[in-house]
């Protein structure tokens, strides 16, 4: 969820005060760093120190809008660069120099003003919203004059998890949408005048400038009838009969306020200050961050947050953001993960090196909040679409057989830890090839995405649905008995056999069989899998379209 206004413009605040309380601190490390250089006759090592310390200096503060002291930073940065030129090296006039821009930054540090306001433009791109209890179930209205079709689609969309309501007159669907307005409306396309008729009740129902999708049926399939839902206002249009599993689909898509999970975005960045600033603007756009002040510990989060991008700063101690880089992409697990350098280095050659070196591209100090997201947010979000392909179907959207396991294998593990019970089922379509055969792929095709979608919308807060393979699906019930988990699916099956299916002038309803077993009676994910397939088995000999028990 995102951050809201107050909330961040509060903590950004919080995080400018905080830097600017510890910069006298950060002045006296520089300070001792040019004291080295100068004790040492300006070695290259003290100069790199020297240098990297100022360069941070001057890159926080312009992010935390200091901009005068991040002026007087970059001109000593600049005078540390002289100096580390074997051509130029530093004379009494570089010493003078150096004198007078650190009694410049001192000066300035005392002058800040803490209530000077601070950059909110991000505080813009997140809107204030107020989170409402979502509704159980979303509520569906249709309006249908022929009172056995209008039960019969209800029935079936009912199936999906839907909350619907039927009604048999105009007035009564306008006086509904009034009072209590649905997630959505399906609609019969009244004839002759369409257009008319149809503008008249999507007119009612957005009346207060709510947007509430309206799907419309017909028996017409001429583009004239087309056009004139597309005029009145639809939203869908849908050919009678109706296929309830697409018309599920639709309204899923138009229903659809699931927030997807949040892009993992690990910062790293020596300073806690300016990664704490990073960290507030990013998670202010929905994202989630963990941030790493030492470079060098970086192999925990790697592993544990598994991050879908890598934000860090070009120097640091100990490591700097180019070895970081070229670390990380020796790691197979990581070595796909994108990796973004956000620094105030200005030298286009030495960007292009960092970017030889593993980076994916190069942001530079400072950077408004609006740009970070969208670099951050575009690349990060990529990298999680590359993974869902890696874990999921690409029919079902579900997660696909090794992912299934794995996830079995992790819940079992932290389920006899916590000493709770699991259970699996394993489902298979009846009769599916008989159905390609009689009825062509394509429909064995929408059979499977249709038992997809019912499991997803009915599972998919509480378990775990994944495609096993072929015709087969896999249930995952953390913290659910043997019983329970029969009781759940079998109310599952009772709703996938209602369903339809319409090929020409063929109707038909497929079915499933199942199998359960709970981890209460086995030792470990493998003995489990194998329970709820021999029980899937026998409920297929035992005549199809039931749901069996695994026994020991």
């Amino acid at each position: 969820m995102s951050v809201p206004v107050a909330t961040a413009t509060t903590k950004l605040k919080r995080i400018r005060e905080a830097y600017v309380k510890q910069l006298p601190t950060q002045l006296e490390v520089i300070r001792k760093s040019y004291y080295d250089t100068e004790q040492q006759s300006c070695g290259i090592a003290e100069l790199e120190i020297f240098h990297r310390n100022i360069h941070t200096l001057k890159g926080a503060c312009a992010s935390f809008g200091l901009k005068a002291v991040s002026v007087i930073a970059a001109s000593g940065e600049l005078l540390a660069k002289e100096a580390m030129n074997p051509e130029t090296p530093p004379d009494k006039i570089w010493y003078q120099k150096i004198q007078e821009c650190l009694a410049s930054l001192e000066e300035e540090i005392k002058n800040i003003n803490l209530s000077q306001s601070i950059d909110t433009r991000l505080v813009e791109l997140v809107a204030a919203t107020e989170t409402t209890g979502e509704r159980a179930q979303k509520v569906i209205y249709i309006f249908e004059e022929d009172s056995y079709q209008r039960m019969s689609l209800a029935t079936q969309i009912e199936c999906f998890g839907y909350l619907v309501t039927s009604f048999g007159q105009l007035e009564l669907v306008c006086n509904a949408v009034q009072n209590s307005p649905p997630d959505a409306i399906i609609m019969n396309m009244i004839l002759p005048d369409p257009s008319k008729e149809s503008a008249g009740i999507i007119k009612a129902v957005r009346k207060d400038g709510s947007n509430v999708p309206v799907v419309f049926m017909s028996s017409q399939n001429g583009f004239r009838n087309r056009l004139a839902a597309v005029r009145a206002g639809s939203d869908a249009y849908f050919v009678k009969p109706v296929n309830v599993a697409e018309l599920c689909s639709t309204l899923d898509t138009l229903t659809n306020t699931v927030t997807l999970d949040p892009c993992r975005i690990l910062i790293v960045d020596d300073d806690p200050n300016l990664s704490e600033l990073y960290s507030t603007i990013l998670q202010s756009a929905g994202m989630t961050t963990v941030t790493v002040n030492d470079p060098l510990q970086i192999m925990s989060p790697l592993v544990e947050f598994n991050p879908d991008l890598v934000l860090t700063d070009m120097y640091m101690p100990g490591c700097n953001g180019m070895e970081l880089a070229k670390t990380i992409r020796q790691m197979g697990a990581s070595s796909s993960i994108p990796i973004i350098f956000l620094s105030s280095e200005t030298d286009v050659g030495k960007q292009f090196q960092a970017m030889r070196m593993g980076g994916d591209e190069f942001l530079t100090k400072p950077i408004s909040p609006e740009n970070l997201i969208a670099a951050v947010a575009g690349r990060a979000g990529r990298m999680k679409i590359v993974r869902s392909y890696m874990v999921r179907d690409s029919m079902t959207g579900l997660f696909n057989y090794s992912t299934t396991k794995e996830y079995l294998e992790n819940v079992i593990t932290q389920a006899q830890s916590q000493k709770k019970d699991v259970s699996f089922a394993m489902i298979d379509v009846d009769t599916l090839k008989s159905i390609n055969d009689d009825y062509g792929n394509k429909m064995g095709d929408q059979i499977l995405i249709t038992l997809s979608r019912l499991l997803q919308q009915c599972l998919g807060k509480s378990g775990i649905v994944g495609r096993y393979g072929g015709d087969e699906f896999a249930v995952i019930l953390p913290d659910c008995n043997k019983k329970k988990a029969v009781q759940i699916i079998d109310q599952l099956r009772e709703s996938f056999a209602a369903m339809r299916f319409t090929v020409n002038d063929n109707i038909f309803s497929p079915s499933f069989s199942c199998g359960v077993a709970s981890l209460s009676l086995y030792e470990d994910a493998e003995s489990v899998c194998k329970a709820a397939e021999s029980a899937l088995y026998t409920a297929k000999e035992s005549g199809r379209n039931q749901v069996c028990e695994a026994t020991t």
